[in-house]
């Protein structure tokens, strides 16, 4: 009897298993997102309310400016900002007005349309109405055709195929392009909200996602890249080096600073793959950027604007 009992027990319990299993099964098809969860290493210093990372405007940005090596590995925060940026994030210095930037690209013969649209607008907003408080700075990862070959003076040339800055007038996923001569083009005004990373999508990034989209700028930089593969599948790994022409530099420092100037406050700058760390299939751009240079180019500009 007890024997019986014992046997009835056992069945009970594998059947209660069983059924507990099923329900689990069931859960994952109806909620995969909620089993998955978020792989951001930033998710969890964002607060969703402020619409933006933990930290002062300088510890952010000595975090997100940190170095992207090869294959997207990401060196350690940056223990001090070049001095002017750090001026800049701790609002010593004023934003640049809207006369005086009109002054300037005046007397440069510069189209506000090819850095950011109309500079009286204000800036991209979240859907809570939050202004956008980043700038984020990509490299295209353009590859050599074929993608093996080594790199050559063509990709500083016009008939380099991406040098033709027009092409990307249409592009969706950018609030501007700019090539290696320092030419630029607005493909979306820099008050349209625009996605451009992972961390942007609900799907790569469940508990922020497509809230915080028109949070950030995205500013894409024209880069030869070569695959570390001579077959397919072909990578973008290697990045030219130096990565990033005078004049890139020159005209990227333009853009962040009419963005501040139509933000009325200093965005915090940040490279794209800071911003998508810990997410699966994050990209590794931009590579080979000398942060110092820029930022000397931009205290230079920021001073020219200013007489």
């Amino acid at each position: 009897m007890h024997a019986i009992i014992a046997v009835r027990e056992v069945i009970a319990i594998a059947l209660l298993l069983l059924f507990s299993i099923n329900n689990e099964g069931v859960e994952s098809t109806k909620n995969p997102r909620a089993i998955e969860g978020s792989h951001s290493v930033l998710a969890s210093k964002f607060d969703l309310n402020s619409m933006r990372f933990a930290g002062s405007p300088a510890t952010q940005a000595r975090y997100l400016l940190r170095k992207v090596y090869f294959k997207g590995v990401l060196g350690d925060s940056l223990t001090i900002l070049p001095q002017f940026l750090d001026s800049l994030m701790l609002d010593i210095l004023p934003v640049i007005t809207r006369d005086e930037l009109r002054r300037y690209i005046a007397e440069e013969k510069i189209d506000s349309m090819h850095i950011g649209g109309d500079i009286s607008r204000p800036l991209s907003q979240t859907k809570s109405g939050i202004v956008a408080g980043y700038f984020i700075i990509h490299d295209a990862s353009n590859l050599m055709n074929p993608p093996y070959k080594s790199f050559s003076s063509l990709v500083n040339s016009t008939k380099w195929y991406h040098n033709q800055i027009w092409r990307q007038k249409n592009f969706k996923w950018a609030h501007a392009f700019i090539n290696r001569f320092g030419q630029s083009i607005t493909c979306n005004d820099f008050e349209k909200p625009v996605y451009a990373t992972k961390f942007e999508k609900s799907d790569n990034n469940p508990d922020i996602g497509d809230t915080c989209v028109g949070n950030f700028i995205h500013v894409e930089n024209i880069q030869p890249r070569r695959s570390s593969r001579k077959r397919r599948p072909y990578n973008d790994d290697i990045a030219i080096s130096p990565g990033f022409t005078d004049k890139q530099y020159e005209r990227l420092a333009l853009l962040y600073l009419t963005a501040s100037t139509r933000k009325e406050g200093w965005l915090i700058p940040s490279f794209h793959a800071i911003i998508d760390e810990g997410i699966k299939g994050a990209h590794h751009d931009p590579q080979n950027f000398e942060l110092t240079k820029w930022v000397m180019v931009m205290q230079k500009l920021y001073h020219q604007i200013k007489m």
